[in-house]
């Protein structure tokens, strides 16, 4: 009994002790031991990191303890008892991250239930390569690695994309985010420009200071005055000094109230707050219709950005899905790992009308709806699935005009041709089904040369 104790206790040691990374995570995801080869890899020791909770979400932080847990994070088909080897970007504390295999192994007890999950971490070469990756491991290693580059660009964790039109996004954002200059967002409903315009407020020298948002179509005319002329005046209100207001649909204001922004922009004010702007369309089409004065447009778009919609941002749709599912994962017991194939393929039929607003309501929903760890079609919203059968039937047909008039004599024809078969050649009773006189249909006859093969009114007529 003795001897087993020590072979136990030496065996701890190590594992323990061993420069191959080893950790475990117990039924409740909680990592309960982390070894030296993890801390050698990572460079946070045990006290850092033990006891806390590893949920599959994406961190920005990777310098953070909170990043490397949630890329210990076990994937749903360990705790079904399948041993599994995924790929990861595993953050590190001092180091640039590095990417990474994790073998997991699930434990069980004597009735086979999971009770805990090692995980043996291996640096990603030629050699150490995962078999099978399911899709949201892939987008969860992915996105992991492009919110880790964007954070060392940006040093902001929501700017999810890496197509060229997004990416041609971050680079005029960047230019905004370095100076104090006026910023026009265009773009449609649910494409994020309310989301832009706080991050380069958040990201500039006037970031700690309140973001104001006000919606120019919603508010009454006298609101949006009392609140522009307070703005103007505001060198001694302390309380009421925003960095940036943002005002959205700018294009339906008075001219009265046009005139108010620019003072405001023109303010010599040194506290004066930062505007931002935005449209559905570039405001250009409202300064040639007169909606809009001309010296407010060109004061209003030093730089103009003009936002993607997600159906021209292919690229970036699984991304921001996977991104989203995984924000939801945060602190909730229930964790769930991604989208069945299907899913995906309906996500990609549709248009998204809603842009990412929609596309983030969507995944809200599903996830609600989904019993089990990866989302089915069946947990799709009734009204994403009926708008993805209503895109794919299509709208119907557009008739073209056509000219009027041999239009008119072709349903002319067609009508006395049925009307004189039903009354078997007789046109004085074809007269009568058509409602007109023999005179009458004898004259539309012979202009239409039908009196060829036809008899003579006989005696009943």
């Amino acid at each position: 009994m003795t001897k087993r104790v020590r072979t136990t206790r030496r065996l701890e040691v190590w594992l323990k002790d061993t420069s191959v990374a080893l950790f475990v995570l117990n039924a409740h995801r909680r990592l309960v031991f982390f070894n030296v080869g993890c801390e050698q890899l990572t460079g946070w020791t045990p006290g850092d990191v033990l006891g806390q909770v590893c949920d599959f979400v994406t961190e920005t932080e990777i310098h953070l303890p909170g990043a490397v847990l949630a890329s210990l994070a076990a994937p749903s088909d360990v705790w079904r008892g399948q041993p599994t080897t995924v790929p990861v970007f595993l953050p590190r504390r001092e180091l640039t991250p590095v990417s990474c295999v994790i073998h997991y192994y699930p434990l069980t007890d004597a009735g086979h239930k999971v009770q805990a999950a090692l995980g043996i971490i291996q640096i990603e070469t030629s050699h150490v390569k995962p078999v099978t990756v399911s899709q949201s491991q892939r987008l969860h290693r992915e996105l992991a690695e492009l919110r880790a580059s964007i954070r060392q660009m940006f040093t902001e964790e929501s700017l999810i994309g890496r197509s060229p039109a997004i990416r041609r996004v971050v680079g005029q954002l960047k230019l905004a985010q370095q100076s104090s200059v006026t910023v026009h967002f265009s773009g449609e409903t649910g494409s994020g420009r309310e989301h832009l315009a706080r991050w380069v407020h958040y990201n500039s020298s006037t970031g700690q200071r309140p973001f104001v948002p006000l919606d120019c179509r919603k508010l009454p005319i006298d609101q949006l005055q009392s609140t522009f002329e307070r703005l103007i005046t505001a060198a001694n209100e302390e309380a009421f000094r925003p960095g940036a207001v943002y005002l959205n649909h700018v294009d339906v204001l008075s001219r009265d109230l046009q005139r108010l922004v620019l003072e405001l922009i023109e303010s010599k004010d040194p506290l004066r707050p930062r505007i931002m702007t935005a449209s559905h369309t570039r405001l250009q089409s409202f300064v040639e219709s007169e909606q809009l004065l001309e010296e407010l447009y060109f004061s209003l778009t030093s730089l103009e950005v003009e936002v993607p919609p997600l159906r021209h941002r292919s690229d970036d749709l699984e991304l921001l899905a996977q991104y989203f599912l995984e924000e939801l994962n945060r602190g909730d017991p229930i964790q769930i790992n991604g989208f069945e194939d299907d899913v995906w393929q309906q996500f990609r039929r549709y248009n998204w009308p809603g842009n990412i607003g929609e596309l983030r309501a969507v995944v809200i929903e599903a996830r609600k709806n989904c019993t089990g760890t990866i989302i089915e079609s069946a947990h799709l919203p009734f009204r994403f699935r009926t708008g993805v059968d209503r895109q794919a039937v299509g709208p119907a047909p557009r008739r073209s005009v056509v000219p009027l008039d041999p239009l008119l004599l072709q349903v002319e024809r067609e009508q006395i041709e049925l009307a004189l078969a039903e009354a078997h050649q007789n046109r004085a009773k074809a007269a009568e089904l058509l409602g007109i006189t023999r005179p009458r249909l004898y004259r539309r006859m012979e202009l239409l040369g039908l009196t060829e093969g036809h008899s003579d009114d006989d005696a009943e007529s």
